[in-house]
């Protein structure tokens, strides 16, 4: 590996992973340069979250949505059973990609919890984050509702938040994830079409295995 490679960590239970994640990520590969983003699914969330579909499932899901996009999957969660701790995730990646730049991706319903993560100081040690904004977390009310050992560490300078490898974060503003995994549960529950809110092979995958 050499050096400038840029990484892009994602997260998620990807419960059904959706269009929201897939089109936004690779809207921020481009704009910020990343060779790679991975994909990461969490095999037990930390939170009360309740996660409806198996791993498998979860898996195969990402792998039909995913592949035709040159995104990653990385099932080092999964391979790790118990519940997943971000901080855990970033140390066994930093070890991996000894030279590579990390980036932590998450959206701003995340990150507002994120004072209570496991060894949440420690998280900056191995990365930058960057910040997707979600319903509802405009920048401000983020900032304000943020420890001030994070909150004094945000900007919308890309070329601040550029300048270190580690330990800054990035309020991006002109992305917005609209679609949220509860949604589509929600309507093929109901029976109501999801088309447009996940990969179209996606679609068709769901309709005939009915997980939700």
């Amino acid at each position: 590996m050499n050096s400038k490679q840029k990484l892009g960590i994602f997260g998620g239970s990807f419960d059904p992973v959706h269009l929201g994640h897939i089109t936004t990520l690779l809207e921020i590969k481009k704009s910020h340069n990343f060779d790679e983003i991975i994909f990461i699914p969490t095999f037990i969330t930390n939170s009360t979250k309740k996660i409806v579909a198996t791993p498998e499932q979860r898996i195969k899901m990402l792998d039909i949505s995913l592949d035709k996009h040159n995104l990653k999957i990385d099932l080092r969660e999964i391979q790790r059973k118990g519940t997943s701790y971000t901080v855990d995730t970033l140390r066994s990646l930093r070890q991996e990609f000894s030279k590579a730049d990390l980036v932590l991706i998450l959206g701003s319903d995340a990150f507002h919890t994120l004072s209570a993560w496991k060894e949440y100081k420690q998280i900056l040690d191995f990365c930058n984050i960057i910040i997707l904004k979600r319903d509802g977390h405009p920048f401000d009310d983020l900032v304000k509702s943020t420890p001030k050992f994070l909150s004094e560490k945000i900007t919308k300078d890309v070329t601040v938040f550029d300048s270190k490898r580690y330990g800054n974060i990035l309020y991006e503003d002109a992305m917005e994830i609209k679609i949220s995994s509860s949604m589509v549960r929600e309507k093929l529950k109901n029976n109501q079409s999801v088309e447009g809110l996940v990969d179209k092979d996606l679609q068709e995958w769901l309709a005939l295995h009915k997980i939700y």
